[in-house]
Order: C-alpha cells, then structure tokens, then sequence
C-alpha cells in the first residue's frame, strides 16, 4: 500500500470514530522521538487508536535517564499506561504475535508508525498492515482538529528545506 492510501486509511479510522478498535503498533523509537522534539506526544493519546509499543522502544528512552528527552518520554508512556499499551517484547516480535489477530474480522485496521517505511520493507511488516510515520499522523490530526498546522511538526524536526514535502 502506498503512503497516500496508508494516510487515507488512517484518517478514515479515526474519522469514523472506531479508532479504539483499530490499533497503531509503534515499531520503531523515531516517531516518539520526533513527536518530543514538536512537543505533541499528546497526539498518541488525542488520535482515537490503540497504540501498543513494545517495550524494547520504552527502554531506549529509560536507558536515557541522564537526559531530558529520556525523562520526559518514559514520564510519558508511564502516566498514560493504560490507555497506551506496552508489550513485553520488541517490534518484530509485537508483529508475529498479532499476525494471527489480524486475519480475524472483528479487529480493526492496524497500522505500524515507523520513522521510515523503508526501514520496513515488503515482506518485512504484517499482511494488511498499513506503515505511517510522524507526517501522516501530522496530517490526520490537523484533518480532525488536534493541529492547527501539521507545519508545526514539520518545523520542528526537519531540516528548512525539507518541510516544503510535508503536503
């Protein structure tokens, strides 16, 4: 599936106001990393989805006690589990484990955020998963209201000459 048709599932999902029955599997610590770095964490929380993170991604930021992006972020994720979910294990392992859930009709969409779809090649994320990153979670909620400019985001973790591809 294409970036454009991952963002539209996603916008979709959270449109139809189901998003608790779909999931948003964070797979790798980039996208946590950059919703820090634009102060809006909050939009893991604000997004009508589920989202699971493995624990391997919440360590990274508790090895990372001396600094005040590691403090902040696993401040975070522990003050909003629940409703955030942390799994015991790592991204790849979150993956063969939900495989089997996801072939049955009842659960929702699941998406996977990633910093680069191209950490994650075909073969490399579930069957019907749709891979996002921190742009099209940017542009859903400015779609719904939760931003007033996805550009907020853009400015803050990319290079000048490279928020002209945000739209």
């Amino acid at each position: 599936m294409d970036e454009t048709a991952a963002r539209g599932a996603l916008l979709a999902e959270v449109k139809r106001g189901e998003g608790r029955r779909s999931t948003l599997l964070v797979l790798d610590a980039v996208p946590i990393h950059s919703l820090w770095i634009a102060r809006h964490l909050h939009l893991l929380l604000e997004l009508d989805l589920t989202v699971v993170i493995p624990t391997t991604i919440r360590a990274i930021f508790a090895a990372r006690q001396d600094c005040r992006k590691g403090r902040e972020v696993l401040a975070f994720l522990d003050r909003h589990t629940p409703p955030l979910v942390i799994r015991p294990c790592g991204p790849r392992e979150l993956l063969d484990g939900l495989r089997h859930e996801m072939s049955d009709a009842s659960t929702g969409s699941v998406f996977g955020l990633v910093g680069s779809s191209a950490v994650w090649p075909e073969g490399g994320a579930a069957q019907n998963m749709h891979l996002v990153d921190v742009r099209d979670l940017a542009a859903v909620a400015e779609h719904v209201g939760l931003l007033e400019n996805m550009l907020e985001i853009a400015h803050a973790i990319e290079l000048p000459g490279e928020v002209v591809a945000w739209r």
